[in-house]
């Protein structure tokens, strides 16, 4: 019984880390509102919010065609208390999953990344806020072992 209490209270405090996490902290900007961009033709919406006592950030988001829903979007962040950084976990659509890890660099968001099933290719992602309303990203993809801009970003602007 007492080894199962200490395993409980350690992994306790190793949750509680990710509140002090800076990339964690900045991504929690994200809550609160509908975020939406365009990506092309295309508009995407978001919505985040904390889960699990604020140990876990949840983004919902979908990407339109006009009004017709293309892509239903599942963001999950988290600690992962092995690597010490905030994980990252995203389903897009039912057949494409990603995996990997946020860190804050300057003021940059960084998600470097692969693609678990599906598409199984390496990114990294760079997100700014240039305001408490704003958030930009730009993605890089690895092109024969070298990362090239894949012509993919977006300019998310909060309505609330």
């Amino acid at each position: 019984m007492i080894p199962l209490l200490l395993s409980i209270a350690v992994a306790a405090l190793d949750a509680n880390d990710i509140k002090q996490d800076p990339a964690f902290l900045k991504l929690s900007n994200l809550v609160g509102g509908t975020w939406v961009g365009n990506l092309g033709k295309m508009t995407v919406k978001f919505k985040f919010s904390l889960l699990e006592d604020g140990k876990m950030l949840e983004g919902k988001g979908t990407v339109f065609q006009g009004s017709k829903p293309v892509v239903n979007m599942d963001s999950k962040m988290g600690w992962d208390k092995d690597a010490k950084q905030t994980y990252y976990l995203d389903c897009h659509g039912h057949d494409t999953v990603y995996n990997g890890h946020v860190t804050l660099q300057g003021d940059r968001l960084v998600t470097d990344f692969v693609g678990l099933i599906g598409d199984k290719g390496h990114w990294i992602s760079y997100a700014t806020f240039p305001d408490k309303d704003k958030y930009e990203f730009e993605m890089f993809q690895d092109k024969d072992g070298k990362m090239v801009p894949n012509h993919i970003g977006v300019k998310f602007h909060r309505v609330r």
